[in-house]
């Protein structure tokens, strides 16, 4: 082995390491803060009728923070750990029916789903990392309100899911660059949203792609 060799292997060694103590100290994070989140509902929802406007702001806007801390250490634990993938075949609209259930979406934002409903062999968990990831950016880029229009179509060894918002788009300066790991336009975000996001769908050997007009993120899995 060379000498550059071996500084190459020096590096990938440290890399791994220090993806497994991330790992460790971000799953260790998230107890606590899910503690905070839920005693901060609890007592906000408990208290609603006996206490004051600005103690019951405050118990909000600590829930939302606590909330943004949990986000922010899923998106790192999504892009570090790399377990093997669990395959399994399961429907579209199941996958995407968990997805809308677990996440935030708001009165004032439409979620419409496929009229097709492709079978897909995947790591469930997994992909629901990535449609999570895609709807919550498509909220928060519509101002959490407007329409997210989801579609699938199929080919013979091909299937294709387009995630649509009524967003104002995406920089074209940017549009290459969302899938690079720590490249974020938010104040409060990780820039590994994305990245986790071409991590799974590489993994699924699968592409996943952006384009504007409207915003749409388009992913091909293959079918077997």
């Amino acid at each position: 082995m060379t000498i550059e060799e071996q500084d190459v292997r020096q590096k990938m060694d440290k890399l791994v390491h220090i993806g497994e103590l991330t790992s460790r100290i971000t799953h260790d994070m998230r107890n606590p803060l899910t503690v905070i989140i839920n005693y901060a509902t609890m007592v906000r929802k408990n208290a609603k009728n006996k206490l004051d406007k600005k103690s019951l702001d405050q118990l909000e806007l600590i829930e939302d923070e606590a909330r943004k801390m949990y986000h922010q250490i899923e998106d790192v634990l999504n892009y570090v750990k790399l377990p093997p993938l669990k395959l399994q075949t399961h429907s579209l609209h199941d996958i995407l029916k968990k997805v809308i259930d677990r996440t935030q979406i708001g009165d004032d934002v439409e979620i419409n789903l496929p009229k097709t409903n492709p079978m897909i062999t995947c790591d469930i968990d997994k992909m629901e990392i990535v449609f999570v990831n895609l709807i919550t950016n498509a909220i928060e880029a519509m101002n959490k309100s407007g329409t997210i229009s989801i579609d699938s179509s199929e080919s013979k060894d091909i299937i294709t899911i387009e995630i649509e918002d009524s967003g104002p788009g995406i920089n074209q300066e940017n549009i290459e660059k969302v899938f690079e790991p720590l490249f974020t336009t938010k104040t409060t975000g990780t820039g590994l949203g994305l990245a986790s996001c071409k991590n799974i769908i590489d993994r699924h050997r699968g592409t996943i792609s952006a384009k504007n007009n409207p915003t749409t993120f388009i992913i091909k899995l293959p079918k077997n």
